[in-house]
Protein backbone atom coordinates (compact mmCIF):
# COMPACT_ATOMS: atom_id res chain seq x y z
CA UNK A 1 0.00 0.00 0.00
CA UNK A 2 2.94 2.56 0.60
CA UNK A 3 4.12 2.46 -2.72
CA UNK A 4 0.39 2.65 -4.79
CA UNK A 5 -0.12 5.89 -6.18
CA UNK A 6 -3.84 7.50 -5.80
CA UNK A 7 -5.96 5.96 -8.19
CA UNK A 8 -4.31 2.28 -7.10
CA UNK A 9 -4.82 2.66 -3.58
CA UNK A 10 -8.27 3.97 -3.87
CA UNK A 11 -9.23 0.63 -6.29
CA UNK A 12 -7.22 -1.43 -3.63
CA UNK A 13 -9.30 -0.20 -1.27
CA UNK A 14 -12.15 -0.76 -2.26
CA UNK A 15 -11.57 -4.56 -2.92
CA UNK A 16 -12.52 -5.79 0.31
CA UNK A 17 -15.12 -3.85 3.01
CA UNK A 18 -13.49 -5.09 5.84
CA UNK A 19 -10.21 -3.70 4.72
CA UNK A 20 -8.87 -1.04 7.54
CA UNK A 21 -6.46 1.17 5.36
CA UNK A 22 -6.70 4.46 6.32
CA UNK A 23 -9.13 6.87 3.44
CA UNK A 24 -5.33 8.44 2.17
CA UNK A 25 -6.07 10.99 -0.94
CA UNK A 26 -2.16 11.66 -1.58
CA UNK A 27 -1.96 14.67 -4.31
CA UNK A 28 -0.38 14.48 -7.57
CA UNK A 29 3.37 15.34 -5.63
CA UNK A 30 2.99 12.39 -4.11
CA UNK A 31 2.08 10.07 -6.92
CA UNK A 32 4.88 11.71 -9.22
CA UNK A 33 7.30 11.19 -6.22
CA UNK A 34 6.77 7.59 -6.58
CA UNK A 35 6.58 7.38 -10.79
CA UNK A 36 10.02 9.26 -10.53
CA UNK A 37 10.96 6.73 -7.64
CA UNK A 38 10.19 3.25 -9.60
CA UNK A 39 10.82 4.45 -13.62
CA UNK A 40 13.10 3.57 -15.80
CA UNK A 41 15.13 5.69 -18.05
CA UNK A 42 13.29 4.92 -20.67
CA UNK A 43 9.84 5.98 -22.37
CA UNK A 44 6.72 5.45 -21.20
CA UNK A 45 3.24 5.31 -22.45
CA UNK A 46 0.65 7.58 -21.54
CA UNK A 47 -3.10 6.93 -21.96
CA UNK A 48 -5.16 9.80 -21.40
CA UNK A 49 -8.73 8.92 -20.12
CA UNK A 50 -10.54 12.08 -20.78
CA UNK A 51 -13.93 10.65 -19.40
CA UNK A 52 -12.69 10.03 -15.98
CA UNK A 53 -9.68 12.77 -16.14
CA UNK A 54 -7.10 10.77 -14.88
CA UNK A 55 -3.23 9.65 -16.67
CA UNK A 56 -2.03 6.63 -16.81
CA UNK A 57 1.55 6.14 -17.51
CA UNK A 58 2.46 2.28 -18.38
CA UNK A 59 6.65 0.80 -18.25
CA UNK A 60 7.21 -0.66 -21.95
CA UNK A 61 9.39 -3.59 -20.01
CA UNK A 62 7.99 -4.75 -16.51
CA UNK A 63 4.12 -3.17 -17.62
CA UNK A 64 3.88 -1.36 -13.85
CA UNK A 65 0.81 1.36 -14.16
CA UNK A 66 0.78 4.57 -12.35
CA UNK A 67 -1.75 7.18 -12.15
CA UNK A 68 -2.64 10.62 -11.94
CA UNK A 69 -5.09 12.78 -11.98
CA UNK A 70 -5.55 15.01 -15.16
CA UNK A 71 -5.22 19.15 -14.02
CA UNK A 72 -8.51 20.94 -13.90
CA UNK A 73 -7.49 22.99 -16.67
CA UNK A 74 -7.03 19.98 -18.98
CA UNK A 75 -10.61 18.77 -18.46
CA UNK A 76 -12.63 19.01 -21.92
CA UNK A 77 -11.95 17.80 -25.44
CA UNK A 78 -8.50 17.21 -25.66
CA UNK A 79 -6.23 16.32 -28.59
CA UNK A 80 -2.51 14.76 -28.48
CA UNK A 81 -0.57 16.53 -31.19
CA UNK A 82 3.11 15.48 -30.22
CA UNK A 83 5.52 14.26 -27.70
CA UNK A 84 9.02 15.24 -27.30
CA UNK A 85 11.61 16.07 -24.27
CA UNK A 86 8.80 15.31 -21.65
CA UNK A 87 6.14 17.70 -22.83
CA UNK A 88 2.91 17.36 -24.57
CA UNK A 89 1.20 19.75 -27.70
CA UNK A 90 -2.18 19.47 -26.77
CA UNK A 91 -5.43 20.88 -28.68
CA UNK A 92 -8.16 21.46 -26.04
CA UNK A 93 -11.68 21.94 -27.86
CA UNK A 94 -11.10 23.24 -31.09
CA UNK A 95 -8.64 26.33 -31.14
CA UNK A 96 -6.82 26.30 -28.13
CA UNK A 97 -3.47 24.81 -27.83
CA UNK A 98 -0.93 23.67 -25.26
CA UNK A 99 2.39 23.02 -24.13
CA UNK A 100 2.06 20.38 -21.35
CA UNK A 101 4.36 18.12 -19.00
CA UNK A 102 2.52 15.36 -16.81
CA UNK A 103 5.48 14.69 -14.75
CA UNK A 104 5.36 18.24 -13.18
CA UNK A 105 1.85 19.58 -14.46
CA UNK A 106 3.10 22.45 -15.99
CA UNK A 107 0.92 24.02 -18.24
CA UNK A 108 2.30 26.62 -20.97
CA UNK A 109 -0.64 28.06 -22.90
CA UNK A 110 0.06 29.35 -26.70
CA UNK A 111 -2.10 32.12 -29.05
CA UNK A 112 -4.80 30.19 -30.32
CA UNK A 113 -5.39 29.63 -33.77
CA UNK A 114 -8.14 29.97 -35.82
CA UNK A 115 -7.94 27.73 -38.56
CA UNK A 116 -10.06 24.00 -38.67
CA UNK A 117 -7.51 21.53 -39.99
CA UNK A 118 -4.18 20.64 -39.45
CA UNK A 119 -3.03 17.78 -40.49
CA UNK A 120 0.93 17.43 -38.08
CA UNK A 121 2.26 19.32 -35.14
CA UNK A 122 5.81 19.44 -33.79
CA UNK A 123 8.25 21.50 -31.59
CA UNK A 124 11.71 21.91 -31.71
CA UNK A 125 13.10 22.18 -27.93
CA UNK A 126 11.65 22.11 -24.57
CA UNK A 127 9.72 25.18 -23.98
CA UNK A 128 12.09 25.95 -21.48
CA UNK A 129 14.39 26.54 -24.18
CA UNK A 130 14.86 30.12 -26.24
CA UNK A 131 14.76 27.94 -29.10
CA UNK A 132 11.79 26.08 -28.50
CA UNK A 133 9.58 26.64 -32.07
CA UNK A 134 6.19 25.32 -32.27
CA UNK A 135 5.05 24.07 -36.32
CA UNK A 136 1.72 23.00 -37.21
CA UNK A 137 0.98 22.02 -40.97
CA UNK A 138 -2.19 23.11 -42.37
CA UNK A 139 -2.83 22.43 -45.96
CA UNK A 140 -0.70 24.24 -48.28
CA UNK A 141 0.73 26.23 -45.78
CA UNK A 142 2.82 26.08 -42.46
CA UNK A 143 2.00 27.85 -39.05
CA UNK A 144 5.22 28.83 -36.95
CA UNK A 145 4.99 29.99 -32.94
CA UNK A 146 8.58 31.12 -31.12
CA UNK A 147 7.46 30.19 -27.83
CA UNK A 148 10.09 32.62 -26.36
CA UNK A 149 9.96 35.51 -28.26
CA UNK A 150 7.48 38.14 -28.42
CA UNK A 151 4.59 39.60 -29.26
CA UNK A 152 2.91 36.03 -28.82
CA UNK A 153 1.64 35.02 -32.09
CA UNK A 154 2.02 32.74 -35.00
CA UNK A 155 3.17 33.20 -38.48
CA UNK A 156 1.99 31.94 -41.36
CA UNK A 157 3.90 30.90 -44.80
CA UNK A 158 2.67 29.99 -48.20
CA UNK A 159 4.10 26.87 -49.82
CA UNK A 160 4.95 27.14 -53.47
CA UNK A 161 5.06 23.91 -55.38
CA UNK A 162 4.38 22.13 -58.22
CA UNK A 163 1.63 19.37 -58.71
CA UNK A 164 0.05 17.85 -55.52
CA UNK A 165 0.76 20.33 -52.36
CA UNK A 166 3.57 18.21 -50.62
CA UNK A 167 2.29 19.62 -47.32
CA UNK A 168 -0.78 17.93 -47.53
CA UNK A 169 -1.62 14.44 -45.98
CA UNK A 170 1.62 14.87 -43.72
CA UNK A 171 1.81 12.47 -41.15
CA UNK A 172 5.22 13.02 -39.37
CA UNK A 173 7.66 16.08 -38.65
CA UNK A 174 10.15 16.70 -36.98
CA UNK A 175 13.07 19.10 -36.63
CA UNK A 176 16.97 18.07 -37.32
CA UNK A 177 19.87 20.73 -36.91
CA UNK A 178 18.04 24.09 -38.26
CA UNK A 179 15.59 22.55 -40.99
CA UNK A 180 12.23 20.96 -40.53
CA UNK A 181 11.19 17.68 -42.07
CA UNK A 182 7.81 16.34 -42.73
CA UNK A 183 6.75 13.22 -43.78
CA UNK A 184 3.43 12.53 -46.04
CA UNK A 185 1.35 9.26 -46.02
CA UNK A 186 2.68 8.23 -48.89
CA UNK A 187 6.05 8.06 -47.77
CA UNK A 188 6.99 11.69 -49.31
CA UNK A 189 9.63 13.35 -47.23
CA UNK A 190 10.08 17.17 -47.70
CA UNK A 191 12.38 19.52 -46.05
CA UNK A 192 11.44 23.41 -44.80
CA UNK A 193 14.63 25.73 -44.72
CA UNK A 194 15.68 28.93 -43.75
CA UNK A 195 12.31 29.00 -41.18
CA UNK A 196 11.30 32.84 -40.98
CA UNK A 197 13.84 34.08 -43.88
CA UNK A 198 12.72 35.77 -46.48
CA UNK A 199 14.92 33.01 -48.40
CA UNK A 200 13.46 30.10 -47.46
CA UNK A 201 12.16 27.37 -48.98
CA UNK A 202 10.27 24.27 -49.42
CA UNK A 203 11.09 20.96 -51.56
CA UNK A 204 11.05 17.74 -52.08
CA UNK A 205 14.05 15.58 -50.73
CA UNK A 206 13.43 11.65 -51.31
CA UNK A 207 10.38 8.88 -51.94
CA UNK A 208 9.77 6.38 -49.93
CA UNK A 209 12.42 3.34 -51.34
CA UNK A 210 10.56 0.27 -52.99
CA UNK A 211 9.53 -1.69 -50.26
CA UNK A 212 7.88 -5.36 -50.35
CA UNK A 213 5.21 -4.93 -48.32
CA UNK A 214 2.07 -6.94 -49.63
CA UNK A 215 -0.73 -4.19 -48.32
CA UNK A 216 -0.76 -0.86 -47.46
CA UNK A 217 2.69 0.49 -46.37
CA UNK A 218 2.68 2.96 -43.60
CA UNK A 219 5.16 5.24 -42.67
CA UNK A 220 7.03 6.74 -39.76
CA UNK A 221 9.62 9.31 -39.62
CA UNK A 222 12.34 9.02 -36.51
CA UNK A 223 14.95 11.43 -35.39
CA UNK A 224 18.46 9.49 -34.28
CA UNK A 225 20.48 12.17 -33.29
CA UNK A 226 21.08 13.61 -36.25
CA UNK A 227 19.98 11.18 -38.43
CA UNK A 228 16.66 10.51 -40.03
CA UNK A 229 15.15 7.05 -40.10
CA UNK A 230 12.00 5.80 -41.95
CA UNK A 231 10.40 2.82 -40.56
CA UNK A 232 7.97 0.93 -43.49
CA UNK A 233 5.52 -1.40 -42.01
CA UNK A 234 2.59 -3.10 -43.71
CA UNK A 235 -1.08 -2.66 -43.21
CA UNK A 236 -0.70 -6.07 -41.02
CA UNK A 237 2.54 -5.65 -39.35
CA UNK A 238 3.97 -8.40 -41.54
CA UNK A 239 6.75 -6.99 -42.56
CA UNK A 240 8.98 -4.42 -40.93
CA UNK A 241 11.48 -2.32 -42.85
CA UNK A 242 14.03 0.15 -42.07
CA UNK A 243 15.98 2.70 -44.10
CA UNK A 244 18.25 5.94 -42.94
CA UNK A 245 18.53 9.17 -44.96
CA UNK A 246 22.14 10.58 -45.95
CA UNK A 247 21.70 11.81 -49.63
CA UNK A 248 18.97 8.95 -50.07
CA UNK A 249 17.17 6.16 -48.46
CA UNK A 250 19.47 3.52 -47.53
CA UNK A 251 18.41 0.42 -46.29
CA UNK A 252 19.82 -0.55 -42.54
CA UNK A 253 19.46 -3.99 -40.99
CA UNK A 254 20.37 -3.06 -36.83
CA UNK A 255 19.57 -0.22 -34.89
CA UNK A 256 22.70 -1.12 -32.71
CA UNK A 257 21.82 0.02 -28.80
CA UNK A 258 19.32 2.31 -29.67
CA UNK A 259 15.79 1.65 -29.47
CA UNK A 260 12.57 3.38 -31.47
CA UNK A 261 8.87 3.90 -29.93
CA UNK A 262 6.07 4.01 -32.30
CA UNK A 263 2.58 5.64 -32.38
CA UNK A 264 0.39 7.71 -34.85
CA UNK A 265 1.45 11.11 -33.12
CA UNK A 266 5.14 10.68 -32.39
CA UNK A 267 8.18 8.60 -33.09
CA UNK A 268 10.84 8.17 -30.66
CA UNK A 269 14.59 7.32 -31.16
CA UNK A 270 17.43 6.70 -28.34
CA UNK A 271 19.98 4.65 -27.01
CA UNK A 272 19.09 2.27 -24.33
CA UNK A 273 19.62 2.07 -21.33
CA UNK A 274 19.56 -1.33 -20.56
CA UNK A 275 20.95 -4.10 -23.47
CA UNK A 276 17.65 -6.14 -23.21
CA UNK A 277 15.92 -2.87 -24.64
CA UNK A 278 18.39 -2.05 -27.34
CA UNK A 279 17.67 -3.19 -30.82
CA UNK A 280 13.73 -2.99 -30.57
CA UNK A 281 11.03 -0.97 -32.52
CA UNK A 282 7.89 -0.81 -29.29
CA UNK A 283 4.23 -0.02 -30.62
CA UNK A 284 1.46 1.48 -28.45
CA UNK A 285 -0.09 -1.56 -28.80
CA UNK A 286 -0.93 -4.87 -26.29
CA UNK A 287 -0.94 -8.67 -26.70
CA UNK A 288 -4.41 -9.52 -25.90
CA UNK A 289 -3.78 -12.64 -23.68
CA UNK A 290 -1.02 -11.45 -21.51
CA UNK A 291 -1.59 -7.54 -21.76
CA UNK A 292 2.31 -6.83 -21.99
CA UNK A 293 3.71 -3.71 -24.42
CA UNK A 294 4.39 -5.58 -27.51
CA UNK A 295 7.71 -4.74 -29.65
CA UNK A 296 9.33 -5.76 -32.70
CA UNK A 297 12.88 -7.08 -32.36
CA UNK A 298 15.36 -6.17 -35.48
CA UNK A 299 17.40 -9.53 -34.44
CA UNK A 300 14.74 -12.25 -34.50
CA UNK A 301 12.04 -10.23 -37.17
CA UNK A 302 9.12 -11.10 -34.74
CA UNK A 303 7.03 -9.93 -32.14
CA UNK A 304 7.55 -10.24 -28.36
CA UNK A 305 6.54 -9.04 -25.01
CA UNK A 306 8.32 -9.04 -21.72
CA UNK A 307 7.87 -10.59 -18.99
CA UNK A 308 10.20 -8.75 -16.21
CA UNK A 309 13.69 -8.52 -18.21
CA UNK A 310 12.66 -11.92 -20.47
CA UNK A 311 11.29 -12.28 -23.51
CA UNK A 312 8.62 -14.51 -23.78
CA UNK A 313 5.79 -14.75 -26.57
CA UNK A 314 7.10 -14.88 -30.08
CA UNK A 315 4.73 -13.49 -33.01
CA UNK A 316 4.38 -13.05 -36.29
CA UNK A 317 2.70 -10.24 -36.83
CA UNK A 318 0.35 -7.69 -34.92
CA UNK A 319 -2.53 -9.80 -35.02
CA UNK A 320 -3.51 -10.79 -31.86
CA UNK A 321 -2.96 -7.26 -30.31
CA UNK A 322 -5.14 -4.43 -29.29
CA UNK A 323 -4.49 -0.73 -29.60
CA UNK A 324 -5.29 1.94 -27.24
CA UNK A 325 -8.47 3.50 -28.04
CA UNK A 326 -8.30 6.75 -25.60
CA UNK A 327 -5.38 9.50 -26.18
CA UNK A 328 -1.97 8.24 -26.21
CA UNK A 329 1.26 8.87 -27.01
CA UNK A 330 4.74 7.58 -25.84
CA UNK A 331 6.55 10.34 -23.29
CA UNK A 332 9.77 10.53 -21.93
CA UNK A 333 9.67 11.18 -17.98
CA UNK A 334 10.79 14.73 -17.67
CA UNK A 335 10.47 16.44 -14.27
CA UNK A 336 12.16 19.70 -15.11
Amino acid sequence: MEFCVETDYINFRATCKQLTAPVTRWSNGASMRRLRRYSLVSPWLMVLDKDHGIITFTDPMFGDQYSVRTPPELNGDLHIWYSMYGWLLISKDTESMILFNPFTSDIRKLPNLEVLFFESFCFSAPPSSPDCMVVGFGGPCVFIHFVAREPATWHRYDLEFDGDAPSENISFSTSCGRDLYALNRYGQLSVFTDICEESYSWFDVDTAPTSCCRSLAQYFLVKRDQDLLLVTLDEFGESVELNRHAKKWEKIHGLGKHMIYICDTTCLCMEARTPVMENKIYFAALHSKNGKIVFYSVETCRYHTFSGKSIVESLRDLFGTKQHLNPHVWIEPSYS
